[in-house]
C-alpha cells in the first residue's frame, strides 16, 4: 500500500511548530523508503526515532503533534521493512563495510564518531573491545544470540563514542543475527 503525502495542521497562532521547508524535505525521503526503497541501507527507524527541525511560528510552521505522530507511525512501517532484512543482506564479508567488517583493525583510532569532551559518550576501549570480540565470534558456534548484542552495556567517558551510533551499529548487528 502506498502511503499519500500528509497534510499537516499549522501551528496555532504566535505558536512556535516545525519549519514547514525542513519537515517536507524530510517527509520526502520517509516516502521514498516506505514506497519504493526495499535496500538494506536505505533510511533507517533511529533516523525517525528523534528528529531536529528548526522551529517557526504562523503559517511557516506545522503543528508539532501532527508531524510527530506520523513519524511515530512511519517509524513502525519502517522496522517491519527492517525485520525482513536478512543477514546476507547485510553481513557479506566481501563487501566493503559489512557487519563483519565494523570491527576496525588496531591501526584505526576511531570507529565510532566521537562526543565533545563536555559531553559523556561509551567508553571508546570497552567498545571497541566489544565489537573485536563480536567480530571474532560472528562466525563460530559461540556466536551471541541478538539479545545478548543488544544487551551490551558500557561505561561513559567524557569525549568517548557517540552512543547513538554505537546503539544503532549493535542494533544493525542483532537484526542480521535474527534474521538467520
Amino acid at each position: 500500500m502506498v502511503v499519500p503525502t500528509p497534510e499537516f495542521g499549522a501551528a496555532k497562532r504566535g505558536r512556535k511548530g516545525y519549519e514547514r521547508a525542513a519537515v517536507d524535505a524530510f517527509v520526502e525521503r520517509v516516502l521514498e523508503r516506505v514506497n519504493t526503497d526495499r535496500s538494506p541501507d536505505g533510511m533507517s527507524s533511529h533516523e525517525l526515532a528523534m528528529p531536529l527541525f528548526d522551529e517557526a511560528r504562523g503559517a511557516a510552521a506545522y503543528d508539532e503533534p501532527s508531524v510527530d505522530e506520523w513519524l511515530k507511525d512511519m517509524r513502525k512501517r519502517i522496522q517491519e521493512l527492517e525485520s525482513t532484512v536478512r543477514e546476507e543482506d547485510i553481513a557479506n564479508p566481501g563487501r566493503e563495510g559489512s557487519v563483519q567488517e565494523m570491527a576496525a583493525p588496531q591501526h584505526f583510532d576511531d570507529r565510532f564518531p566521537r562526543v565533545s569532551r563536555s559531553v559523556l559518550g561509551f567508553a571508546a576501549d570497552e567498545v571497541n573491545d566489544a565489537m573485536d570480540n563480536l567480530r571474532a565470534s560472528l562466525n563460530t558456534s559461540q556466536a551471541p544470540s541478538p539479545e545478548q548484542i543488544l544487551g551490551l552495556s558500557f561505561t561513559e567517558e567524557h569525549g568517548g563514542y557517540r552512543q547513538v551510533a554505537v546503539a544503532e551499529a549493535l542494533e544493525l548487528i542483532a537484526l542480521a543475527r535474527r534474521a538467520r
